[in-house]
C-alpha cells in the first residue's frame, strides 16, 4: 500500500488522474488530491506521502517550492512534476532539487502511470538497498559488544534454549568460540571497590580486567563479558584445532586448556591487585561442559562465590564436588542448578503465553513437567515441586487478572482449584490441570482475536453501506475503527481476500443497479447518490465491470419488467 497525492490548480486534471489511480491494478494506492499547494501541505502535515504528482506552475507557490517542503516532512517521498511547459530551466531546477521525474501534460495518462510505477519500484528497491543493509551492518558491528553480552547472558541465565546455540548466530555476533565444542566457564567478582570511585570508573576498570585476562590467556579462544557491575564471566575453549569434536587431540587439548586456566587465574588475580588495585575472586569450572548445560554450570559457580571461604576476599575456587552421599539420593540426570533453571523457565512460559506462541509454550511446558515428574520420586525434592506449583499459580493468575479472563476460565472450573494450594492430590493432577488451563487460555485468546477482527470488518462494511454517497477514503475508514490506514488495508485484504477499494466499488455498483432499475433518478443523480466523482467516471467503471453502460442496463431492466 502506497500513498499518492495529486496536486494541481486545475480541478479537471486532478479529478481525471484521481479516477485513473483509483482503478489502477498493479498496486493498491491510497489516493489523495489537492487543488492548491496550501491544501497539499495540510494533507502532508497529517499523512505520510510516498509519491506526489504536482504541477510546477501554481498560484501562490510553485511545485518546486512545494517539493522542498515535502522533503522537509517526508524525505523519502518521490516527487513527479506535471507541467504544460517544456521549459528546460524549470525542469533542471526540479531535478536538481531531488525530483524523480517530469511529465508534460500533453503526453497523456500513460506516461504518468508509467512514472508512478517507476517511483514505486524505486521505493521498493530502497527498502532493501545495499546502503541500508550496509548501514545496518555497521550499526550492528558498533553494537556488537552489547549484543554479544545480551546473547551470552541469555544463555547463561537459561533464558535461551539449546537451539539458540548456533554457528550462524556465533558468526553473526562475531563470537570467537565454536558452537559445536564444549566450553569452560569461569566467573570473576570484584570483592571491593575504592570508596571514591565514580560509577563510570567501574565500567572502565571492568574493561581493564578484561584486557588483563585477555593478555594472560591469549593462546586460547576466550570471550569475556561483564555479567553485572561487579561480575565478569569468561567462556573459554582451547586454540582452534586443539579440541575439535572427534579429533585425536580433543582430550589432551581440553586437559591442557583446563590446567592452563587454573594455573593462570592466580596470575590474573595478582595483576589486578598490583596494577588496578582491585581484589578479585574467581570461581573456575573443573571441567568443560556442553553449551546446553552452561547455564547450570554458571549458576554453580555463582553459588560457589556466594558461599565463600575465610575472609571472602581474593578467593580462587573450583566447582569440583565430592560424589553424592547415598543417604541423600538425587536424580542422576539433574542437579539443583538444573532444577532452579527449570523454575526460572516458568517466567519464559509467561512471555510465550503473552506472545500467543502456543507451540513454543507447550514444548517448554513439557520440559518443565518432565523435570517435575523426575523429582516427585525423591522426597528431598518435594519443596521444589511446591515452589513450582506456586510459580504456576502465580503465572496464570497474573495473566488472567491482567486480561480479565478469570471469570471466563472459572465458568467451567472451581476457582478454589487455582487459588488454594493443596487442591491437587498428585503432581500428575497438577500437571494436567495447568495443561488444560493453558489450552483454554490460548483458545480464549484466539477466539477474542477473531471476534475483534470480525467486529472491525463488520463496522467497516456497515459504515461503507451507510455512507456510499460520501467520501470513503482509507483515512476516514481507518479513523472510524481506530486503526492505521495501512494496517486496515492489509488486514481487510488478509481476512476477506478482497481489496477494500474493490469492496467499496462493488457496493456502490450494487446500489447503483438497484437505483437504475427504478427510473426515478437520472444517470448523473444515481452516480452522485452512490459516491462516484462524476457521471463520466461512473459510466466508465460501470461499463468495465458489467460490460454495458448505465443507460443500457436501465433499458435492459425496463424491458424485463415490461
Amino acid at each position: 500500500m502506497y500513498n499518492l497525492l495529486i496536486v494541481d490548480d486545475e480541478p479537471r486534471i486532478v479529478s481525471g488522474l484521481y479516477e485513473q489511480f483509483l482503478d489502477w491494478k498493479p498496486e493498491e494506492l491510497n489516493v489523495y488530491r489537492a487543488y492548491s499547494p496550501l491544501e497539499a501541505l495540510a494533507i502532508l502535515t497529517g499523512s505520510k506521502m510516498d509519491i506526489v504528482l504536482t504541477d510546477i506552475h501554481m498560484p501562490g507557490m510553485s511545485g518546486i517550492e512545494l517539493q522542498q517542503k515535502i522533503h522537509e516532512r517526508w524525505p523519502r517521498c518521490k516527487v513527479i512534476f506535471l507541467t504544460g511547459y517544456s521549459d528546460f530551466d524549470y525542469i533542471q531546477s526540479a531535478m536538481r532539487n531531488g525530483g524523480m521525474d517530469y511529465i508534460l501534460k500533453v503526453e497523456g495518462d500513460e506516461p504518468i502511470l508509467a512514472a508512478v510505477g517507476r517511483a514505486i519500484e524505486r521505493l521498493r528497491d530502497e527498502r532493501v538497498s545495499d546502503n541500508l543493509l550496509q548501514r545496518a551492518r555497521e550499526q550492528m558491528q558498533a553494537a556488537g559488544p552489547m549484543l554479544r553480552k545480551e546473547y551470552i547472558s541469555g544463555l547463561l541465565q537459561g533464558e535461551l534454549s539449546a537451539k539458540a546455540v548456533d554457528r550462524d548466530r556465533f558468526e553473526e555476533l562475531q563470537i570467537p568460540l565454536s558452537a559445536a565444542e564444549n566450553v569452560l566457564l569461569a566467573v570473576g567478582r570484584v570483592d571491593q571497590w575504592p570508596d571514591d570511585l565514580r560509577p563510570s570508573d567501574k565500567s572502565l576498570l571492568m574493561y581493564a580486567i578484561q584486557n588483563v585476562s585477555g593478555e594472560y590467556m591469549n593462546t586460547l579462544r576466550v570471550l569475556s563479558i561483564p555479567a553485572n557491575p561487579s561480575r565478569l564471566v569468561w567462556l573459554i575453549q582451547p586454540a582452534a584445532g586443539d579440541a575439535g569434536p572427534g579429533s585425536v587431540a580433543e582430550t589432551t587439548g581440553w586437559e591442557a586448556c583446563a590446567a592452563f586456566v587454573h594455573g593462570t587465574m592466580s596470575d590474573i588475580q595478582d595483576a589486578c591487585r598490583t596494577t588496578l588495585k582491585l581484589p578479585l575472586s574467581i570461581a573456575i569450572s573443573s571441567v568443560c561442559c556442553p553449551w546446553p548445560t552452561a547455564a547450570a554450570q554458571y549458576m554453580r559457580l555463582e553459588q560457589l562465590l556466594q558461599r565463600g571461604f575465610g575472609q571472602d576476599m581474593e578467593m580462587l575456587l573450583s566447582d569440583a564436588v565430592p560424589a553424592p552421599s547415598s543417604l541423600s539420593p538425587e536424580p542422576a540426570c539433574l542437579t539443583k542448578q538444573d532444577i532452579a533453571l527449570r523454575l526460572k523457565a516458568v517466567k519464559q512460559l509467561e512471555a510465550l503465553l503473552l506472545g500467543g506462541q502456543k507451540d513454543e509454550f507447550f514444548v517448554l511446558y513439557e520440559d518443565i513437567a518432565e523435570t517435575a515428574r523426575t523429582l516427585q520420586i525423591f522426597p528431598a525434592f518435594q519443596p521444589f515441586l511446591v515452589e513450582l506449583e506456586y510459580a504456576f499459580a502465580s503465572l496464570f493468575l497474573s495473566y488472567m487478572n491482567q486480561w480479565g479472563l478469570l471469570e471466563a476460565v472459572t465458568v467451567s472450573r472451581e476457582a478454589g482449584t487455582l487459588l488454594h494450594r493443596g487442591a491437587f492430590v498428585s503432581w500428575a493432577e497438577t500437571e494436567e490441570y495447568y495443561r488444560e488451563l493453558s489450552c483454554r487460555l490460548f483458545a480464549l485468546r484466539t477466539g477474542e482475536q477473531q471476534d475483534r477482527t470480525q467486529k472491525i470488518l463488520t463496522m467497516v462494511n456497515q459504515y461503507i453501506e451507510q455512507h456510499l454517497a460520501e467520501d470513503l477514503s482509507l483515512d476516514k475508514l481507518a479513523n472510524h475503527v481506530y486503526l492505521h490506514p495501512t494496517y486496515l488495508s492489509r488486514l481487510y485484504r488478509q481476512m476477506t481476500g478482497t481489496r477494500l477499494s474493490d469492496r467499496i466499488k462493488d457496493l456502490r455498483l450494487k446500489k447503483a443497479k438497484e437505483l437504475l432499475a427504478a427510473p426515478r433518478l437520472k444517470i448523473h443523480e444515481v452516480s452522485a447518490s452512490v459516491g462516484f466523482e462524476s457521471a463520466h467516471y461512473f459510466t466508465k467503471v460501470f461499463k468495465k465491470e458489467l460490460h454495458m453502460t448505465p443507460q443500457e442496463y436501465r433499458d435492459h431492466c425496463c424491458t424485463e419488467q415490461s
